[in-house]
């Protein structure tokens, strides 16, 4: 027995690292976005400058689905662990590298062309890494804890958004921000190194039960042909799902200094703690979800988004720093609920093994970063141009009610 729980551990430790690497990466991008901003798109225009580090940030998101296609076909034709060390591979260089770049004022335009190339390649990696630790974790379960073991995924996640978010701060609280906006922010991206090195560690002797099938069809074709309506349906709830996470987790510390009038160690520390809140709630909630069915659970969480996130958002514009707190953590809970049981549910919707790396990479490949990886810019886009600061509210008000409408056609399981 204390074999079997040890090798279990193993198994969910080597299925998260890469998660932890990649949200990491995004923390760090969310944190020091202003600063990169300022030192790869400089500009007259803060906002101009900011558009410019987000849209550097979208660039890496877009290639996803790319990445997805590809080693979701890997995972599908050679194996699971095969695609999990090629990915983890590929998403731990650039994030190093990005620490030794030199600014727009060393080098002029070939600053923000180097980072942008950077995030596209990590952007291709993570689109692999992150649907093949899905579905590696949720066929190497047992069937009553599928959920559970999916959502560690997403834990390795907040992990990883922790680690790099607490980083930051303790640089900027330790150095100062003069400091740290000359040279501090480097460390973080280097120390990254460290984390590949235990990934690589961890994923060196890891077991795949998984077996390539003979049948010669290509996956992507035949998810196209024969499983578009499902495809499409979780598609949509993906793409609410991850636009609603990087506006709470990317976004939301720009907004919570730049329009709720909260310092920025204020909202970074507002960022910490709901981050480590998530690691405790996605595994509370996905086993709900083991308990009554995930999409019954994704549907009280679309329902539930719907009706409070106005309210969450005034409350944070006028509660002051525990107001702020009060209300970001009620988002969090909110966030778990619908993204906890998202993981196994999309695994499980096609039977046949053969096609489920491809089918989980593209869907969580597209919805991260076609929907997600645009969402932190559409966001500050909508609140300038708009003039409302509460704007992004009704954007995610309707796009769970979307979501809510699509789950109700969805069987539940």
């Amino acid at each position: 027995m204390d074999r079997l729980i040890g090798s279990k551990k193993r198994i969910i430790a080597a299925g998260i690292i890469g998660n932890v690497i990649e949200y990491y990466d995004f923390a760090l991008i969310g944190f020091l976005a202003v600063m990169m901003g300022k030192l790869f798109f400089p500009s007259d225009d803060p906002f101009l400058s900011l558009l410019g580090s987000f849209g550097a940030f979208a660039a890496g998101m877009i290639m996803r689905p790319v990445g997805a296609a590809i080693f979701g076909h890997i995972g599908d034709r050679i194996g699971r662990r095969f695609a999990l060390m090629a990915s983890l591979m590929l998403m731990a260089l650039p994030t190093f590298l990005i620490g030794f770049l030199p600014t727009y004022g060393q080098v002029g335009i070939m600053a923000p062309i180097l980072l942008v190339a950077l995030r596209m390649i990590q952007g291709l990696s993570v689109g692999g890494e992150y649907a093949s630790s899905i579905v590696y974790l949720v066929e190497q379960s047992s069937p009553n804890r599928q959920n559970l073991y999916g959502s560690f995924v997403s834990v390795g996640a907040k992990i990883g958004m922790a680690l790099g978010s607490a980083l930051c701060g303790g640089l900027l609280w330790y150095l100062g921000e003069d400091a740290m906006g000359e040279w501090g922010w480097r460390i973080p991206f280097i120390v990254s190194i460290v984390i590949a090195a235990a990934g690589v560690y961890l994923r060196r002797n890891l077991t795949d039960n998984y077996q390539p099938h003979e049948d010669k069809t290509i996956p992507l074709v035949a998810i196209f042909k024969e499983h578009k309506k499902v495809f499409g349906q979780f598609l949509i709830v993906a793409s609410v799902i991850w636009m609603f996470y990087y506006t709470l987790f990317i976004y939301l510390p720009i907004w919570l200094e730049s329009s709720a009038g909260l310092t920025k160690a204020q909202a970074g520390n507002i960022n910490t703690i709901s981050i480590v809140l998530g690691v405790i709630f996605i595994p509370l909630m996905a086993m709900v979800a083991d308990r009554f069915g995930s999409i019954r659970v994704m549907r009280t969480a679309s329902f539930f988004t719907a009706i409070t996130i106005y309210p969450l958002m005034y409350v944070m514009m006028h509660g002051g720093f525990y107001g702020a707190l009060a209300a970001t953590s009620v988002m969090v809970l909110l966030l778990c609920a619908y993204q906890a049981p998202i993981f196994s549910a999309v695994v499980h919707a096609l039977e046949y093994h053969g096609y489920r790396a491809s089918f989980t990479a593209l869907i969580l490949g597209s919805a991260a970063g076609l929907v997600g990886g645009i969402t932190p810019a559409l966001m500050t886009s909508l609140v300038e141009f708009s003039g409302n600061v509460y704007a992004p509210s009704y954007l995610i008000m309707i796009a769970s009610l979307i979501a809510l409408n699509t789950l109700g056609r969805i069987k539940s399981y």
